[in-house]
């Protein structure tokens, strides 16, 4: 159990790279004494098992669980506009990628452009924006500031001097954008685009959280 959850830890690891996490992975999935005896111990840790395919053990993880991740344990994440900047483009990819609950049961592989995302984020706040103008109560509080800090940033700024002219400042959204897509790719998530900059694959495992 302890070899299957320490492997279940390390999202980027898959069964089919690693025979001794393909070994554990098939008794947990064959063996009925081993899957409860797995689960109950997640259970103490308030953990369950997502998914048991070919990307491995998928764990999802309650708010209370001491394994639970919080925004502020991002990158780069540091104050309250950063936290809100982060979690709107986590929620955003999601409906981005899968617009509707039907979406989420085709397993065609999804894609994402920095710019084309940032873009469609952007319209997104704007129509927030139309309906707080127009008195339209929005029902989610984070939300509602959300959208607020989003749209006080440009979408690109960019280093002018210093040692790396060019670069994305954090002053900018697609900055922020980059930053979520590249903490997600450390969770297995998704994976850069070799041939093409900005471009990402968002993976199994991100449709399965």
């Amino acid at each position: 159990i302890g070899t299957l959850v320490g492997w279940a830890m390390r999202p980027t690891q898959r069964p089919g790279r690693n025979p001794e996490y393909q070994r554990v992975l098939a008794r947990y999935r064959s063996e009925n004494e081993l899957r409860a005896a797995t689960d109950a111990f997640l259970h103490g840790l308030s953990v369950h098992v997502l998914s048991d395919g070919d990307y491995g053990l998928v764990l999802g993880v309650e708010p209370e669980s001491p394994l639970a991740f919080r925004i502020s344990d991002m990158a780069g994440v540091t104050d309250d506009h950063q936290k809100l900047l982060a979690g709107l483009i986590l929620t955003g990819l999601a409906a981005y990628a899968y617009p509707s609950a039907e979406e989420l049961e085709d397993d065609r592989v999804r894609r994402v452009d920095e710019q084309d995302f940032d873009l469609w984020l952007r319209g997104l706040c704007e129509r927030l924006r139309s309906h707080d103008a127009a008195g339209e109560p929005i029902p989610e509080q984070g939300l509602d500031d959300a959208w607020r800090v989003f749209l006080e940033m440009p979408s690109v700024a960019r280093n002018e001097a210093g040692g790396r002219p060019g670069k994305l400042r954090r002053s900018c959204t697609r900055y922020w954008v980059r930053n979520v897509l590249g903490w997600l790719g450390g969770q297995g998530m998704a994976r850069p685009d070799t041939t093409s900059e900005g471009r990402w694959t968002l993976t199994e495992r991100f449709r399965v959280h």
